[in-house]
């Protein structure tokens, strides 16, 4: 009857390790998630930006081809509603496939869109331009 005497102490102790052992795992999980979840949002705001801006370009490729065609490039623009991200837009002409040769009637434009979560981050989106 003596010989067990600390023994429900330490089946205590131990059940209370077991029990700190699964909520740090618990509460790493939950800040895992959380930042995924950050960066998750921060990524598709900035597709949406890029979205937002191709779409502008595409509107101005079709109803002002003047300005569109001279494939004047710019960077670190901001706009309203998207704080903290900065795009940029690349117009390269392209020179193959009967492209270009001697004239401006195809180009690729390239939309970088910046951000910072973590560590500072950029999407990319592409398109291909063609006047035939």
């Amino acid at each position: 009857m003596w010989q067990n005497k600390g023994q429900g102490i330490m089946e205590g102790v131990f059940a209370i390790g077991i029990i700190g052992l699964i909520m740090s795992g618990v509460a790493v999980l939950i800040l895992m998630t959380l930042s995924s979840n950050k960066n998750s949002f921060d990524r598709r705001k900035a597709t949406e930006l890029g979205t937002v801006v191709m779409e502008e370009l595409i509107s101005q490729a079709q109803n002002d081809t003047e300005n569109f065609w001279k494939l004047n490039s710019s960077a670190n623009n901001t706009r309203s509603g998207y704080g903290g991200y900065v795009y940029d837009i690349g117009m390269t002409n392209i020179t193959i496939n009967g492209c270009g040769v001697g004239k401006t009637d195809c180009a690729e434009v390239v939309i970088e869109v910046g951000f910072s979560g973590r560590s500072p981050q950029s999407i990319y989106l592409n398109r291909f331009f063609s006047k035939q």
